[in-house]
């Protein structure tokens, strides 16, 4: 039966991630009947996450997630966050000056970090003959990312990890043996169902 979850148009790649994520240590025997994986997927989809840091294999058929890696770093990038590090107010045009780069490209990366919540605007300024220009500066969002600008830190999709403790408490025996594991199992159902419903809706 087909889903209508966003999980469902998720590649190996993704799913695995989130699984991953959800539960720590994992084994390729148990993601291969959890996931239903073929052995092509398997086998990419491990590599995928081995060769980008986020899995680390422990033993034989055994790995660890890795929740933070760092990220390829971008020499011009990683110039335009020291830059605006280094300066209380900036213009795109100083940070394209101090960062050797183009003025387009600061534009293209403002808008991104002004859309991440990184830079806010901070008045405006006169330039040559009666032009004026746009000063930024960085939110405390902004200084924090600018001290390690390529670290990323994933987070797994709340649907896989409701499914993931609901899994644990069941097959534990908790949820039956205990009232209050009883409740959590009961309270992540509805939530998973919840979900699916919301999900299904946007489709």
């Amino acid at each position: 039966m087909a889903q209508d979850t966003d999980t469902a148009k998720q590649s190996p790649t993704e799913m695995l991630r989130n699984y991953a994520a959800a539960n720590g240590i994992i084994k390729k025997r148990e993601v291969k009947k959890a996931l239903d994986f073929t052995p092509r997927q398997i086998d990419s989809s491990f590599g995928n996450l081995a060769k980008s840091g986020e899995l680390e294999r422990v033993s034989h058929g055994v790995y660890k997630f890795v929740p933070i890696v760092e990220k390829p770093v971008f020499d011009v990038t990683e110039k335009i966050w020291r830059a605006m590090k280094a300066k209380r107010k900036f213009s795109a045009s100083d940070i394209a000056m101090l960062a050797e780069t183009t003025i387009a490209y600061v534009y293209k990366l403002f808008r991104r970090c002004r859309a991440d919540g990184y830079i806010k605007q901070a008045g405006v300024r006169s330039t040559y003959g009666s032009g004026k220009e746009k000063l930024w500066r960085l939110t405390l969002k902004g200084r924090n990312k600018a001290v390690k600008p390529n670290v990323a830190e994933f987070t797994p999709d709340p649907l896989v990890m409701d499914t993931v403790n609901l899994n644990r408490l069941v097959c534990s025996g908790l949820a039956a043996r205990e009232e209050a594991s009883a409740d959590d199992a009961i309270t992540l159902c509805k939530r998973i169902i919840n979900r699916l419903e919301n999900e299904r809706m946007t489709v």
